[in-house]
């Protein structure tokens, strides 16, 4: 754009020295070729030195003016071109007003004896000419504007982009430690409850082959014993084999908490209800057994303190997190909620992927644990 302008400039200011040579009289040549060149000079020098730019703009417009009216002829269109130059600087709305006002009365001063028609046709198109190099620089800065936007939008999109990256990764070495930590402690399920198990079932089958020949009933009860003993190991490791197996990757975290449900409603003896709504997303491992965890700890504390006879789980997927409800029909606490040792851990395995716990009191007791999906 503003090469382009220099380029209108230059024709504009040639065109009308060349024009107005033919008012020239043969003694004037000498003289007029050196104001000319001068002119020239005065036009390149303004592109060579941008700190004077001013003062050799106000020289311009004094100088053409004298020119003009020195010569007559068109070179009034020197100050047009003046004009050009003026606004290729930029200046503000009130500075640009100044500069064309002044630039008028140079141009008017210029054209002294002209014809009235001509001199308001003029002023009209100086006008005219302020107006539309004034709306060009407007529009020219809406534009960097708009480039500065766009490079500040780029940088923050990637910005957002590598925090996203990161807390994937981030989430995803959540799970691993998550998983970590769920081997270790079934390791130590397995090394406390199955070895102190195989234990007492070895000391048994001692005791019981000691007495085969002195008491053969309380051998016979022993044996029973052991074989009850062996049946709930077998009961117990066969659970832990399957926490340990792979779930079905289209419905693991559905497969487990049904489980729990049917875990819970079996061995608790109470009347345990879950629903899904949404739709359904896979999660990290990792928020799968934060959920899991929870509802088993809810379920837990709502038979511990509540004595509650009915539970009923609510797994809700939301736009960009997922939530599990866990209501009862036990005793409703009076007073403030304290969270004990298993409510803490409830709030802590949540903070690990920057979840909420949330608990009302209303009819029914419930616990919500609301987890962010986290770009899935």
């Amino acid at each position: 754009m503003k090469k382009l302008l220099y380029r209108i400039r230059i024709m504009l200011a040639g065109a009308s020295i060349v024009i107005s040579v033919a008012d020239i009289e043969a003694d004037d040549y000498a003289s007029y070729t050196a104001l000319v060149l001068l002119a020239l000079l005065i036009i390149r020098a303004g592109t060579l030195l941008p700190r004077l730019t001013r003062l050799l703009l106000l020289i311009e417009l004094i100088s053409f003016a004298w020119f003009s009216y020195t010569y007559g002829g068109v070179l009034f269109l020197l100050l047009f071109s003046t004009l050009i130059a003026i606004f290729q600087t930029g200046p503000a709305r009130l500075t640009g007003i100044a500069w064309s006002a002044f630039g008028l009365g140079m141009l008017i001063t210029g054209m002294h004896g002209s014809g009235h028609v001509t001199l308001v046709a003029v002023i009209v198109l100086w006008a005219s000419t302020a107006a539309i190099l004034y709306a060009a620089n407007e529009l020219n800065d809406k534009r960097h504007r708009m480039e500065d936007l766009y490079e500040a939008l780029a940088a923050s999109h990637e910005e957002l982009d590598a925090a996203r990256r990161r807390m994937l990764e981030y989430a995803s070495q959540i799970g691993q430690y998550a998983q970590t930590e769920e081997r270790n402690r079934i390791a130590k399920d397995i090394h406390d409850d199955l070895g102190h198990r195989l234990i007492r079932v070895k000391m048994m089958s001692e005791a019981a082959l000691r007495l085969f020949d002195a008491d053969t009933d309380r051998a016979r009860s022993t044996v029973e014993q052991i074989r009850d003993q062996l049946q709930d190991s077998m009961e117990r490791m066969r659970r832990t084999v399957r926490r340990l197996s792979d779930d079905d990757e289209r419905d693991s975290r559905k497969y487990a908490l049904d489980k729990l449900v049917q875990e819970s409603a079996d061995g608790l003896g109470i009347q345990v209800s879950f629903e899904v709504r949404g739709i359904p997303r896979s999660l990290y491992p990792s928020m799968e057994l934060i959920l899991f965890k929870n509802a088993q700890e809810a379920i837990t504390n709502a038979i511990r303190h509540g004595h509650a006879t009915i539970v009923e789980i609510e797994l809700r997927y939301d736009e960009s997190s997922v939530s599990l409800t866990i209501a009862n029909n036990g005793a409703i606490p009076e007073g403030p909620v304290e969270a004990g040792l298993g409510m803490r851990g409830m709030k802590e395995r949540i903070a690990l992927v920057g979840g909420r716990l949330e608990w009302q009191l209303t009819d029914r007791f419930s616990v919500t644990t609301t987890l962010p999906l986290l770009g899935i």
